[in-house]
């Protein structure tokens, strides 16, 4: 991505910094960066790629439903993982991005690269954080994180197939139409599964019906079509950091 997301503005309350305007620079660059590699990290290449030209082309603002809900959280029912409905957030990419850039900005704000190392920086009115008090910080915020994260995962987790019942198919001439009323995420061009054997979507009425074209003369036993909207999402993993400081 090259549309930063997280701006000075976004860091107030508990995540709160001071970034004077010769540090934006720098901050900006970290903050771009965090951006790109949790994304990339949770999406996994082809898909980071696809919510990279959406997000970009609407300059931060996604075009696709999906997208919009990926980066700022959605309530959505999981009735496959449960015996029961259970309604389940998900806070969105956006929120965790926030705390690990808290997390990565402190992380090196404290310092000065010179050419012999590392140096603390000290300011007229100021001492930093020692190691072990910025440390406790840094990784209370950076386990917050993880907990947004968590949630946008196992969003992503749900997604990665989804099956929609159907009322009917019926066909003209090689062109079959499902009607339901659930399309979620389904777009033209996508691919739809029926009876083990996929089809492309070449129409689509938002939760009304699907088209596609196949041979003549098909029938098909299931009573439900399934989809891919987060198609092999790689769901790489963060874990919460144990040690208080310590390290």
């Amino acid at each position: 991505m090259t549309t930063q997301a997280i701006t000075k503005a976004d860091m107030i309350g508990i995540l709160g910094l001071s970034i004077s305007n010769a540090e934006l620079e720098d901050f900006n660059s970290i903050s771009l960066m965090v951006q790109n590699e949790v994304t990339r990290s949770l999406l996994g290449d082809d898909l980071y790629n696809d919510f990279t030209t959406d997000f970009d082309g609407g300059s931060g603002t996604p075009t696709e439903q999906k997208w919009l809900d990926f980066l700022n959280g959605v309530t959505y029912v999981d009735d496959t993982n449960f015996s029961y409905d259970k309604t389940l957030n998900s806070d969105g990419i956006k929120d965790a991005w926030k705390y690990f850039v808290y997390y990565e900005w402190l992380n090196q704000a404290p310092f000065v690269s010179n050419f012999i190392g590392k140096s603390t920086h000290n300011t007229t009115n100021s001492t930093p954080l020692d190691r072990q008090s910025l440390n406790i910080e840094t990784q209370n915020r950076y386990n917050r994180g993880v907990e947004l994260y968590n949630t946008t995962y196992d969003f992503l987790d749900f997604y990665k197939s989804y099956d929609a019942d159907y009322t009917s198919i019926s066909e003209v001439a090689g062109t079959y139409t499902i009607l339901l009323n659930d399309t979620k995420y389904l777009k033209v061009g996508d691919t739809i599964l029926l009876d083990s054997t996929e089809y492309t979507v070449t129409a689509l009425v938002s939760n009304t019906s699907i088209e596609f074209v196949a041979t003549t003369g098909l029938t098909f036993s299931n009573d439900f079509v399934t989809w891919y909207p987060f198609y092999k999402v790689a769901l790489g993993s963060k874990g919460a950091i144990y040690f208080n400081g310590m390290i």
